[in-house]
């Protein structure tokens, strides 16, 4: 009877324990990741959760505050910087402490543009590995438990590879000696030794499938300055499914040919061409990152952009549900259509479907059937602010979709 009691006791602390976590995880679920602020502009926040936060500066007494998170509060501050606000559960129990920042107010040029994509990986890009033919009729596969997909091969034997070109022949230049590989694999550079099969006639494979560049259409999101954000989602290799590692790339003129309208299991797609000669060229891609491609404009003047005055960015804060509008040019001009933002998550800031969306304008829906392939990127518009950028369609209703806050966007082109 003692031990079942004791057992009983323990049971019941463990139950306590992990129902005490569950609901702490799901207060946390309540809270954003961070917040930003503009100088000298109120911004209100509703928590809902019984917890109490504090901010506290010495010098900024804008921002001394114990605020009640169960109910609605203001935040402003009159000057710039970085502050913390420190939640705590019942106002006893620390469960998470925001980064807050005061910036200066920002301002875009939102596009709409469709723009033609070319990217260079970084390295050569492995898509997969397999098995290869040997002069004598045998099967080996060389890169077995060495290279995998998604290697980055930067390196064959000491000498920078920049081009599949220049792989295939060094891998044929062997004689069949080892290859040493360096690869990036996740971040981290790695050396592998592969020993290359003889297939034929002084002909030696390793048995990979391998990219070094990636081309499609997309939308021009933003231009500030000479600097661009586009797409609102990382350019990933369409084999693979991840995020590709650039070395650089260019943005040029499209021309569109024709609209695949999308239905309902079957997203549509803008059909183009992309024009690559010189006088078409647009600018430069930097980075490519989980919120979009980033880089510089050559000649703004080329992107038609000359009616577009600059409006604020607005913070995530800012953004409501209710009446927006989407900028796109699928029709031949730029044009804002009607949309209704259904629903917006402000906890996380690292999302690329921070906005549930859906397509109103009769006139859009007619010409593509709603988000279409090639209209990422598309800014969204609301209470004339740039607010973020469509990224997703929804593949069973493609009138609805997934738009990503500006915010984050400015924010990963600074990473």
């Amino acid at each position: 009877m003692k031990n079942y009691k004791y057992f009983l006791k323990v049971a019941l602390g463990l139950n306590l324990i992990l129902i005490f976590g569950l609901m702490v995880y799901g207060y946390k679920e309540n809270l954003p990741s961070d917040i930003k602020l503009i100088k000298g502009s109120s911004s209100e926040f509703y928590f809902d959760i019984p917890a109490v936060a504090m901010i506290y500066s010495k010098q900024d007494t804008d921002m001394r505050k114990v605020i009640d998170c169960n109910k609605s509060f203001s935040l402003k501050s009159n000057e710039t910087g970085n502050y913390d606000m420190q939640v705590k559960l019942f106002g006893i129990l620390p469960i998470e402490t925001i980064p807050v920042s005061v910036i200066d107010q920002m301002y875009a040029v939102p596009a709409g543009t469709t723009i033609g994509i070319y990217v260079n990986t970084e390295g050569v890009l492995v898509i997969d590995t397999g098995e290869v033919t040997t002069v004598a009729g045998g099967k080996v596969e060389p890169c077995a438990n060495t290279l995998q997909s998604g290697d980055y091969i930067t390196k064959i034997n000491g000498e920078k590879v920049v081009s599949k070109r220049k792989l295939m022949k060094r891998i044929q230049d062997c004689g069949g000696e080892g290859i040493l590989f360096t690869v990036n694999r996740h971040g981290n550079e790695i050396e592998v030794k592969v020993i290359p099969a003889k297939t034929g006639m002084d002909e030696y494979k390793v048995g990979i499938w391998v990219r070094d560049d990636l081309q499609g259409l997309g939308t021009l999101t933003y231009v500030t300055g000479k600097e661009f954000g586009a797409l609102g989602h990382s350019i990933n290799d369409i084999d693979t499914g991840k995020m590709v590692t650039v070395s650089g790339g260019e943005i040029y003129n499209a021309s569109i040919l024709g609209i695949e309208k999308g239905s309902t299991g079957s997203p549509g797609e803008i059909e183009g061409i992309i024009e690559y000669a010189e006088e078409y060229f647009l600018g430069e891609i930097k980075r490519n990152k989980e919120f979009g491609i980033y880089g510089t404009i050559e000649d703004i003047n080329k992107l038609g952009l000359n009616n577009n005055k600059a409006i604020p960015i607005a913070l995530k804060q800012e953004v409501k549900t209710g009446k927006a509008y989407v900028r796109s040019a699928v029709s031949g001009a730029q044009k804002d259509y009607e949309i209704e933002i259904v629903k917006v998550d402000y906890s996380n800031s690292n999302t690329a479907k921070a906005m549930e969306i859906k397509i109103t304008d009769p006139e859009l829906i007619y010409l593509t059937g709603g988000i279409i392939q090639g209209m990422s990127g598309s800014p969204i518009i609301q209470n004339e602010k740039l607010i973020g950028a469509v990224t997703h369609v929804f593949v069973q209703d493609p009138t609805g979709g997934y738009g990503a806050f500006v915010e984050s966007m400015i924010h990963a082109s600074r990473e």
